[in-house]
């Protein structure tokens, strides 16, 4: 769905429904204190590091777990945002 088409459920735009999500979201890191945020953080680098494991297995099922690590890490260093 693009950002400018009608929410099918009726609550408008999924343009505004998307900003509403984002504003309630900083609302809830803002009371978070840090240590749940350094918490949530370290858990989604170890999710994002399972799931490039699981499909470094699939892809290359010849990789030795030092070498899925070393490939984990490779990608991760050279990542761009």
């Amino acid at each position: 769905m693009m950002p400018a088409e009608k929410d099918p459920a009726g609550g408008g735009s999924t343009a505004e429904h998307l900003a509403k999500a984002e504003e309630v979201q900083s609302a809830i890191f803002e009371r978070m204190l840090p240590s749940r945020k350094l918490e949530l953080a370290v858990a989604m680098n170890r999710q994002v590091r399972a799931l490039m494991d699981t499909g470094l297995r699939h892809t290359h099922p010849e990789f030795t777990l030092k070498q899925r690590r070393r490939e984990i890490a490779r990608r991760i260093l050279h990542s761009q945002t």
